[in-house]
């Protein structure tokens, strides 16, 4: 081989070989109105960063980024396109706006939106028959299957009376210091809260009817152009990421319809 051509192919690999191996960064949105069970952004603790964690380890193409934002400013984030994946939610959180641009999944966990009381209130189930005239507290930004997914405030507060507050964590003090009458408490973060003696909640009582259950997914931004839900199902499927994401799951009791060998 000629001089110049050895020239050539020393200088084609020296430039194409790390621009075949470089590593795309992902933005991951996620609620952090489940503080601190889903995530504790200072501490970078919780569900979601263990989740992004395993993934990252399982494969070197993608660096998954995990950004944590209220919800309001998740919703203008996702109007925008300004976001890659969505961490775990259900697409009927998403503005309709922005749904057409919303790849989901395979993948998806269950959630459930569970009405809750003191059991100073009640023992009846007969309390959640109605509760039109109760005083309510829920999650700044969710929507309620009771209001009709109406996340207004103003509405919320007039036509259901309902209080809204930052997360979850607040919702449950809300109901102990009885100021509100029944609140509405994510079943993930009623067991979190549990499991970790944050609140005594056995002085709760609970609806057997949950307020909704949603399907969570990895919602991709089809308009990012740098990762296709398909290949996020394909990375959810690796070997190396399946027995340590069954563990996850089962460590902070979430069901879903993922199967580990």
């Amino acid at each position: 081989m000629k001089r110049h051509q050895l020239f050539l192919l020393f200088v084609l690999l020296t430039f194409t070989k790390p621009s075949l191996s470089k590593t795309v960064d992902i933005d991951v949105l996620v609620e952090d109105g489940y503080f601190p069970i889903i995530i504790n952004a200072q501490k970078k603790q919780g569900f979601a960063p263990e989740f992004i964690k395993i993934l990252n380890g399982a494969q070197q193409e993608f660096n998954f980024v995990l950004n944590s934002l209220p919800v309001k400013r998740l919703a203008l984030s996702v109007e925008k396109n300004n976001f890659d994946v969505l961490f775990l939610m259900a697409l009927q959180w998403i503005p309709l706006s922005a749904q057409e641009n919303i790849e989901k999944t395979e993948f998806y966990t269950i959630t459930k939106n569970e009405l809750y009381t003191l059991k100073e209130n009640t023992n009846e189930q007969a309390y959640f028959d109605d509760i039109t005239s109760l005083t309510k507290v829920g999650v700044l930004g969710y929507s309620y299957q009771f209001a009709g997914f109406n996340t207004d405030a103003e509405f919320l507060s007039e036509a259901h009376q309902v209080s809204l507050t930052i997360d979850e964590f607040n919702v449950v003090k809300m109901l102990l210091l009885k100021r509100a009458e029944v609140g509405v408490l994510n079943n993930i973060a009623y067991q979190y809260f549990k499991n970790q003696n944050t609140f005594n909640m056995d002085l709760l009582y609970k609806s057997n009817v949950p307020d909704a259950v949603y399907k969570t997914h990895f919602l991709v931004n089809s308009k990012s152009n740098k990762i296709t839900s398909n290949k996020m199902d394909e990375i959810l499927s690796l070997p190396t990421a399946q027995i340590q994401l069954q563990k996850l799951l089962d460590k902070y009791g979430v069901s879903s319809n993922y199967t580990s060998p």
